[in-house]
């Protein structure tokens, strides 16, 4: 852990959400959104399709500017100390933002150069056996399936060691055991004191690594819910 993330972890929250509101056109997605979650906790975002959750995440995640708010990551201001907080966050989205003319081990190792990793500090070869794709390290990233394709989405993501994990729809296009696989990854992302942040429309696999549940419904967050709480046939 750098000492970048050992000094702004402790009793500041990873992740202070104040305010957040954005509209698009004459739309309003999200309203007056806000949210902490400290080193360690995750928390599962529900909600219909097209209810926000996307655009929510990819606000946290600085790819879309907030009309209104604030958004801290370990204490920097994202809006104007992008640089700190974006070392600090870890993206799974939609797009895969893989490079399908390189191998599986050429992608992790480019990635790791933008990251400025260098050669022997990027934990690839952990990475690889943690998300089953050794096998396919020397696959170009263009013939894999969806669900290797997510994998290694999963990979890069993981790899210059985020103290915050953004996942936007992390368990699509796996099949069960790779569910499973990548709820033990973001379990022990956890235990060593990652902040996790998932979306989805399907609560079932994230609730298995989430305590708290966050719904998003016209336009606000409906935040506090545990997972214990939750009865699974009233949201799905």
């Amino acid at each position: 852990m750098n000492e970048t993330r050992q000094k702004n972890l402790g009793q500041t929250p990873a992740i202070n959400i104040s305010g957040l509101c954005k509209s698009f056109a004459n739309r309003q997605v999200l309203d007056s959104v806000s949210f902490q979650l400290f080193s360690g906790q995750a928390l599962c975002i529900f909600g219909a399709n097209a209810a926000g959750k996307t655009t929510l995440i990819r606000i946290i995640a600085g790819l879309i500017p907030p009309d209104k708010g604030t958004i801290e990551i370990c204490g920097f201001n994202l809006q104007t100390q992008n640089q700190h907080a974006k070392t600090l966050l870890g993206f799974i989205s939609h797009k895969t933002m893989v490079y399908p003319q390189l191998t599986v081990e050429e992608n992790l190792r480019f990635f790791a150069g933008l990251y400025g990793l260098k050669k022997n500090d990027a934990p690839i070869e952990q990475l690889l056996e943690k998300t089953g794709l050794t096998p396919y390290r020397y696959d170009s990233a263009a013939v894999l399936s969806r669900g290797m394709t997510q994998r290694l989405t999963i990979a890069r993501a993981l790899l210059h060691r985020p103290a915050v994990l953004l996942a936007d729809e992390p368990f699509t296009a796996l099949d069960a055991p790779a569910c499973q696989n990548l709820v033990a990854i973001l379990q022990q992302f956890r235990n060593e004191g990652g902040t996790v942040v998932i979306t989805t429309n399907n609560v079932g696999p994230s609730l298995q690594c989430c305590e708290k549940l966050a719904v998003i419904h016209n336009r606000n967050l409906i935040s506090d819910i545990k997972a214990d709480q939750i009865n699974l046939e009233n949201l799905c």
